[in-house]
């Protein structure tokens, strides 16, 4: 019992031993970090610490900016504003704060709660006539003032905003963010974890062209535990080289503008508008609504959908690819004629048209979008050959244009065709006009139109023409697609004239376009969504019809009342540069 006792002893005595001298070797260890090694693995550890107490605000990041085909920046202008630090608040001066608060016509209390709106450095906004917050913008004369009352922590300064209330493309550009997991697992951990990278559209898809080596142009200050600025350090500006690239796009500015403010006049909630060059397959302008916040762009969870890019059941828009399958097949002519009661019955059940249209030829039945003769049609052409001739026009798979392996369109829905097995006449009729598995994109009807206005041949729509180095000289050039015939030249043909009907004949689906400037062809388009009180309402078309220069997508998702879509498309055709 007594050497058990002994061998108890000496062996808390060693672990004691152990524990006393690792105590003190990390003991030591944190004396040696504190009083002596600056340097930890190639880190200045007391350059760190003060990092770690930086306050920046970037007067211009160096991001390379993203244009429009005319060189037109999409993402900000330089302004002179007001750059607001927090120190601030340590040095408040009463009545100079009154001053720049008659400087700029507002009250002292609202220009206080604004310069409260923040705990870091940002820029100074304030409520407009309308009560919404606008960033001030100064004159130079304001400028100068701003700067001759010599307030702490309130500076009048040139800053390039990225992102403001006017900024257009807001689904095509994407937006910046912190996302430390983005970083770690798509850029392999080489960027700050706190840097601010793109997270959506072309910002995401080209964030390493547009990055360049990150932070050009900060003011600064360094601040203790409780905020205040340390002594001795002071407030700072830097400059740093940033050779990034500026990527340019195919957008048109002012037809961007005009789509948008098309859209918001008619109350589009839930809707997109691709407008391209009919012959080029290049993206004029792409939009989508609801619109939301480049500078606080999350809800929550969500994230801003691009509709443009996303699919949707296209309705009486198939009809168009079941038109040129009929035609080129051979299944059905021009003159054929179809009865329409209002409905047609197909095995147990009844797909019923939107109207009683009577007796039609395939003509009248493309330009009044009857149910029923596509339906027919469907049923004699077959899964095989419907399958063929969808992809054919592209419908299935992604069809913007490629840079590499990276596509130019920022989470670009293929959209489908067929999915499930089967090919009974009732999962034949519903495909046939578009319900069913079908499920296209505005950006797949937009290049689907383009084919039938160049009478059978087709590139790939492009969004990105090129990159430049910041003194504007072409970096990288991504040309056109070559352009291929892909379905048959007359069969095109016969369906763009019936596409001109629809527009034309009194009787057509979109008899409003003929309003519009220049003569245009077209196809609607009405999809069920399960709700009975709401449609995806759809128009695709272009023009002029003789020698199209414009094709114009329009659709909106889950739509109740009136319809809009062919509103807004007019509205845009009649915005666009005549040809």
């Amino acid at each position: 019992m007594e050497i058990m006792h002994r061998k108890i002893q000496r062996r808390t005595a060693l672990v004691l031993t152990f524990c006393t001298l690792g105590i003190v070797a990390l003991g030591g260890r944190l004396a040696y970090i504190q009083f002596s090694a600056h340097d930890m693995q190639g880190h200045d550890l007391v350059a760190s610490a003060v990092e770690q107490r930086r306050e920046k605000f970037e007067l211009d990041s160096g991001r390379g900016d993203i244009l429009d085909r005319h060189g037109a920046s999409l993402t900000g202008s330089k302004i002179s504003g007001i750059v607001v630090l927090p120190v601030w608040q340590h040095n408040l001066e009463r009545p100079k704060i009154n001053e720049l608060a008659l400087l700029l016509n507002t009250s002292t209390e609202h220009l206080l709660a604004a310069l409260q709106e923040k705990t870091e450095p940002f820029l100074l906004r304030l409520p407009d006539m309308s009560g919404n917050k606008r960033v001030v913008k100064l004159t130079p004369e304001q400028s100068e003032k701003v700067r001759a009352l010599n307030l702490t922590g309130i500076y009048a300064k040139e800053v390039k905003v990225r992102y403001d209330d006017l900024s257009l493309a807001r689904h095509t550009v994407g937006f910046l963010g912190e996302d430390p997991n983005l970083v770690a697992n798509t850029w392999g951990g080489k960027y700050p974890l706190d840097e601010q990278i793109g997270k959506m559209g072309l910002e995401f898809q080209y964030q390493e062209e547009l990055r360049g080596l990150g932070i050009s142009r900060t003011i600064a200050y360094y601040s203790d535990n409780a905020a205040r600025p340390i002594n001795g350090l002071g407030i700072r500006e830097s400059t740093e080289q940033n050779p990034s690239l500026s990527v340019k796009t195919t957008l048109d500015h002012d037809i961007q503008r005009s789509v948008e403010q098309a859209m918001d006049r008619y109350g589009m909630n839930k809707a997109a508008v691709i407008v391209l060059d009919a012959e080029t397959e290049d993206v004029l302008a792409m939009s989508s609504r609801p619109n939301y916040d480049q500078t606080k762009p999350v809800d929550g969870d969500q994230y801003p959908v691009n509709r443009a890019l996303k699919a949707n059941f296209p309705g009486s828009i198939f009809k168009a690819v079941i038109a040129q399958a009929a035609l080129e097949t051979g299944v059905v002519s021009p003159t054929d004629r179809f009865e329409c009661p209002g409905y047609i019955e197909i095995g147990d059940g009844r797909l019923n048209c939107w109207t009683k249209h009577g007796t039609v030829t395939a003509e009248q039945a493309f330009a009044e979008s009857c149910n029923v003769a596509f339906a027919q049609m469907a049923m004699k052409l077959g899964r095989a050959e419907i399958d063929t001739y969808a992809k054919k026009f592209g419908l299935g798979a992604a069809v913007g244009m490629t840079s590499g392996a990276q596509s130019q369109f920022y989470g670009e829905d293929p959209g489908s065709v067929f999915l499930k097995e089967g090919s009974s006449d009732r999962f034949l009729a519903n495909t046939g006009i578009g319900q069913e598995d079908v499920r296209t994109t505005p950006l797949q009807a937009a290049h689907l139109m383009a084919i039938f206005a160049n009478n059978g041949m087709a590139r790939e729509p492009r969004l990105v023409q090129s990159l430049h180095t910041p003194d504007g000289l072409l970096y990288k050039d991504f040309d056109t697609a070559e352009r291929k015939q892909v379905i048959d030249r007359q069969a095109a043909y016969q369906v763009k004239k019936w596409m001109r009907e629809v527009v034309a004949s009194p009787d057509g689906t979109a008899h409003i376009l003929s309003k519009a400037q220049f003569p245009v062809a077209g196809k609607t388009g009405t999809a069920q969504t399960g709700d009975p009180n709401a449609n995806h309402q759809w128009f695709a078309g272009f023009g002029p019809v003789d020698k199209p220069k414009y094709v114009v997508v329009v659709m909106a998702e889950s739509a109740t009342g009136t319809r809009a879509t062919e509103q807004v498309a007019l509205q845009i055709f009649n915005a666009l540069p005549n040809p």
